[in-house]
């Protein structure tokens, strides 16, 4: 694949990063109302059968080239940064402001969102042993689908949204734009429209625990631990396939300001829980229950995803989001050096 196609693929990959983060936020703006409106469930549901895998897909295709080198273990090292800090900060609020029903307090345990965090930890080391098999993405299914007897908790160190979402990093991982056609794309719009109203169809009238599409419970966990039950992540795999290519179908390929947006979805991710778990613990929620109201919280969504994408945000926040870390460079410089 030439550089044109390595731009092109990489705006496409941007856009799609920056809608992501965006469906992220509004799905985690959305959610303590789902019980209330009908509609933020359907939207909530829709939503949770596309936005990770996608997301996870993206973040694949970015580790293109990973190695265990100076560079490969700088990206690792930011990413286990990461995770230490805003898991120590989220921890120290939820346990002072907070206070998020569930939430045990374990560097073991990822708060919240910070599964991906750790997820991604792990999918980068695993890429160094699958990319050597002649199957990846057929033994990471079948991975998939086993994880799910394991006899542990899945949240444990995010176990199981770790190898339930890896064949979707390695998609990632294998991704280049050849592999959809233009002409492809602009038949399948149509059908996207049609295959988005089906899944909303399908998840309004089949008793689909949500737990499942979360991916972070054992069988056990969700009640239906039977020899069988692997089957159900198989066809949880099939509605998560084709809600992706649905998505994918509408993300444009031109060069834009979403593209620019998505080279900066890290200070969205890691800060905008602070906002809506604030906004959570003060009992906001609480006074939204008109159409009018419901709409302005959609708008608020939209409006924290520009404001965290601001400069003055990220000029603010980058010594806490992207610190220098040249010190473990020079470390590991010296290391290899002896």
């Amino acid at each position: 694949m030439g550089r044109e196609d390595n731009t092109a693929s990489n705006t496409f990959m941007l856009n799609a990063k920056f809608l992501l983060i965006l469906f992220v936020v509004i799905a985690n703006c959305i959610e303590p109302l789902i019980q209330q409106s009908a509609a933020f469930h359907s939207l909530y549901l829709g939503i949770y059968t596309f936005h990770i895998p996608m997301f996870v897909m993206v973040t694949g295709y970015f580790s293109k080239g990973f190695r265990l080198d100076v560079s490969g273990i700088k990206s690792l090292q930011m990413i286990f940064y990461h995770y230490l800090i805003f898991q120590s900060l989220y921890s120290l609020l939820d346990s002072l402001a907070f206070h998020a029903p569930g939430v045990r307090y374990s560097f073991f345990i990822p708060y919240s969102l910070l599964w991906f965090l750790f997820s991604h930890f792990c999918w980068r080391l695993l890429l160094l042993l699958f990319t050597k098999m002649q199957h990846p993405l057929v033994v990471s299914v079948i991975l998939g689908v086993l994880i799910g007897y394991a006899p542990f908790t899945g949240t444990m160190l995010s176990f199981s949204r770790t190898l339930v979402f890896f064949p979707f990093f390695l998609a990632g991982y294998y991704f280049h734009l050849d592999m959809i056609p233009k002409h492809f794309v602009r038949m399948n719009k149509g059908l996207s429209v049609i295959g988005l109203l089906g899944i909303l169809v399908f998840l309004n009238t089949t008793p689909l625990d949500p737990k499942w599409l979360y991916s972070s419970f054992t069988y056990k966990e969700l009640g239906a631990f039977h020899w069988h039950t692997g089957a159900y992540r198989l066809g949880v795999y099939t509605l998560e396939i084709i809600a992706s290519f649905c998505f994918l179908s509408f993300v444009p390929r031109k060069q834009s300001i979403l593209t620019e947006w998505g080279k900066y979805t890290v200070y969205v991710f890691l800060l905008h829980a602070f906002i809506t778990k604030t906004a959570i613990s003060m009992g906001l929620f609480s006074y939204i229950h008109t159409f009018t109201q419901l709409t302005l919280v959609l708008l608020l969504a939209v409006a924290i995803t520009w404001l965290l994408l601001q400069e003055w945000v990220r000029r603010f926040s980058r010594p806490l989001i992207e610190p220098d870390l040249s010190f473990w460079e020079r470390w590991l410089s010296r290391k290899h050096s002896i």
